[in-house]
């Protein structure tokens, strides 16, 4: 069985302790050990249990990103970083791609402009955004996007044209968009389609209960074989309902395995 990479992982670590994704599952017996006693032994058996080899731990306003070098150390091989990035904080944000990424444990970084997590929250193309992008293509960094779901600002914050500016704009950077674009699901792979640079990870809107999962499948099978990655959005769902998921979707065997492992093993620079 081949083994996953999972786009987006948020361990039961350090600075995850007390994040409304734990507070919100925590005391949910449905849900495993690693989330009900908050253990990354559980966490590493699960993994194991599962055939997920590698967890992109993905930070957010709220996390600390200096936990990204702690986890590669305790764990090592299992774990990569992405360092969140606060595109409000100007200089700041420029200085933190050196600190936590070029200087850092951190392997790509991760913005949520849209998301109201953040103070100001933007689309994707605002000009505050465009220093940060500039860098990360200069510097061959990935940059993943929260892009998509439920906890946006404003529905218009997730409109796919904004993808389809910074990809024209910036055609050398690959951008990974966390949470699939949902629910603009043709329209994001229309993007991606059109910009071989743009990958897209649906993770949580994947699932067979979200409307328009069927779309992203039709993708992975056709158009975007080489651009769809997996994620399980941990702890938002247990690992085995994730990959039992995304097993049992529809993809072919050779779509899976792109999609569980190669498309993003090669994103990565690991194959």
């Amino acid at each position: 069985m081949i083994k996953a990479i999972d786009w987006r992982m948020r361990p039961p670590y350090r600075s995850f302790k007390g994040s409304i994704l734990y507070e919100k599952y925590g005391d949910n017996p449905a849900w495993p050990e690693s989330v009900t006693k908050f253990s990354m032994d559980a966490l590493i058996k699960e993994m194991d249990d599962n055939g997920v080899g590698i967890g992109m731990v993905s930070m957010r306003e709220g996390n600390d990103n200096n936990d990204l070098a702690l986890i590669k150390q305790e764990y090592p091989g299992r774990f990569l970083g992405m360092a969140h990035i606060n595109p409000c904080e100007g200089s700041k944000a420029l200085d933190d791609i050196d600190r936590y990424v070029i200087e850092g444990a951190g392997d790509t970084i991760i913005m949520e402009p849209g998301q109201y997590f953040i103070q100001d929250p933007m689309p994707a193309d605002d000009p505050r955004c465009y220093p940060i992008y500039e860098k990360c293509e200069r510097e061959g960094i990935i940059v993943t996007l929260t892009f998509g779901g439920l906890f946006c600002h404003r529905l218009e914050n997730y409109n796919p044209i904004f993808i389809d500016r910074v990809a024209s704009d910036f055609p050398d950077l690959k951008i990974v968009i966390s949470h699939g674009g949902w629910p603009y699901v043709t329209e994001i792979c229309h993007v991606a389609y059109s910009h071989k640079n743009v990958y897209i990870s649906p993770d949580y809107y994947f699932f067979k209960m979200n409307p328009g999962f069927d779309q992203y499948v039709i993708a992975a099978n056709n158009i975007l074989q080489n651009q769809i990655v997996f994620g399980s959005c941990f702890p938002s769902k247990p690992l085995d309902y994730a990959m039992n998921n995304i097993r049992n979707i529809g993809l072919t065997d050779e779509t899976l395995d792109k999609v569980l492992y190669h498309n993003s093993a090669k994103l990565l620079g690991l194959e």
